[in-house]
């Protein structure tokens, strides 16, 4: 693994540390989860980091050891490890990493009807109200507003606003997460009634300026390819770093 992958895996595993009630690491494995957010591959999940011959036994150690997590527990192996062995359990899915070059992202006008934000502390109900409505997720409420208002120091939060006949309406949002000389854009979401009306895009045009005046000239996301959105960001000129393959471990 080269630097720039290293950094930018650390940038994932630091930002997935945030959301995390127990969070462990090894010289092999890190561990994140989170019963209060359910079944979720991203933020509950087991990165492989070195050789990891024994994964079966960590697994079960695993399991064992948490007997209050009862949602599957995501396994995630960086597709280059060679040091580690192939394991029997099934593949969920695989994540791509992708990066802009914010240097040459040829920032579109903004759509008149589309207006973006950075979210202060006085308006963090805001962007929780946002997440939880485009991601299907008001049931994680109250968790969301935990992390959120314990750790919004470290995070810059984005809302978009859609204007409707003369009215101001919100309509997505997503953050963005700077550590180990990378930043990366997270969360991003649009409610469902403002799908396909350029909200992401200007999300999007909105992170690549603040990138760029905080001197970054990659912008990173993570994406799942069976969820089908990775034409959207190659289009916008996002290419792969690097791939996982993600497993899915029963926790029951």
């Amino acid at each position: 693994m080269d630097l720039d992958i290293d950094n930018i895996d650390e940038n994932e595993s630091s930002f997935c540390s945030l959301w995390s009630r127990t969070h462990e690491k090894t010289d092999y494995v890190e561990l994140f989860l989170n019963p209060k957010l359910g079944d979720d591959y991203f933020f509950n999940r087991l990165n492989i980091k070195n050789s990891c011959y024994n994964i079966t036994d960590i697994l079960n150690s695993i399991k064992s050891s948490h007997t209050n997590y009862h949602d599957s527990l995501y396994v995630h192996l960086i597709s280059n490890n060679e040091n580690c062995v192939k394991f029997n359990i099934p593949k969920f899915g695989t994540m791509k990493i992708l990066g802009l070059d914010v240097n040459k992202y040829v920032l579109e006008s903004d759509r008149i009807e589309i207006d973006v934000d950075v979210i202060d502390k006085n308006h963090l109900y805001n962007w929780i109200d946002v997440f939880c409505r485009s991601f299907d997720s008001v049931h994680i409420k109250d968790e969301v507003t935990n992390i959120i208002s314990k750790h919004y120091k470290k995070l810059t939060l984005l809302v978009a606003h859609h204007y409707s006949d003369q009215v101001k309406y919100f309509a997505g949002c997503c953050l963005l997460y700077e550590k180990k000389e990378s930043i990366g854009l997270y969360c991003l979401g649009t409610i469902q009634q403002f799908r396909r009306k350029g909200v992401a895009r200007n999300l999007i045009a909105s992170a690549v300026r603040i990138a760029k005046n905080n001197d970054h000239n990659l912008l990173i996301v993570q994406i799942l390819t069976e969820e089908g959105y990775e034409e959207f960001y190659k289009k916008l000129g996002f290419r792969t770093i690097y791939e996982k393959m993600l497993y899915s471990f029963e926790m029951r």
